[in-house]
């Protein structure tokens, strides 16, 4: 699967990735490959990206935002 987070005025990561853990206004979710459609606003945390075959997370931290996960692609647009 693929993972984009962006801010309006540049990327801060894309690419593929194994999961994603996202800060959801509800509690925390993790996304996997095959998960169903799904779109959820984001409060101040940090989005953790596992890439594949990696041990350690790519963590961004945010102030909020909002992210859709469709056809096995994960785009969070972000404030921070």
């Amino acid at each position: 699967m693929k993972a984009k987070v962006l801010k309006l005025e540049k990327k801060l990561f894309d690419g593929e990735v194994s999961y994603v853990v996202l800060p959801a206004t509800l509690g925390e979710i993790c996304i996997l490959p095959n998960h169903m459609a799904i779109v959820t606003t984001l409060k101040k945390g940090v989005i953790r990206v596992f890439k594949p075959n990696r041990m350690h997370s790519v963590d961004i931290e945010i102030d909020g935002g909002v992210c859709s996960f469709f056809e096995e692609v994960a785009t969070c647009v972000v404030n921070f």
